[in-house]
């Protein structure tokens, strides 16, 4: 289950937004939001891509975000 606010935290940490973001995942802006809110899941592509765009590399702060 995602953290969200850990997520939402993260984004703001780097300057992103949901838009940002999904333009970078290439999904849209409904579509990143439906996933934040719990109501679709990324899939392990798209949480790979955010932890590269975000700057996440430690396997426990993956882990923090995507399977809280």
């Amino acid at each position: 289950m995602l953290n969200k606010n850990k997520l939402l935290g993260r984004m703001a940490e780097q300057g992103y937004t949901q838009k940002m973001l999904a333009d970078e995942l290439g999904i849209g802006t409904n579509t990143m939001n439906s996933k934040i809110n719990g109501k679709s899941s990324f899939t392990l592509e798209q949480a790979d891509c955010i932890c590269a765009i975000l700057g996440i590399t430690e396997a426990y702060d993956k882990g923090e975000i995507f399977f809280a």
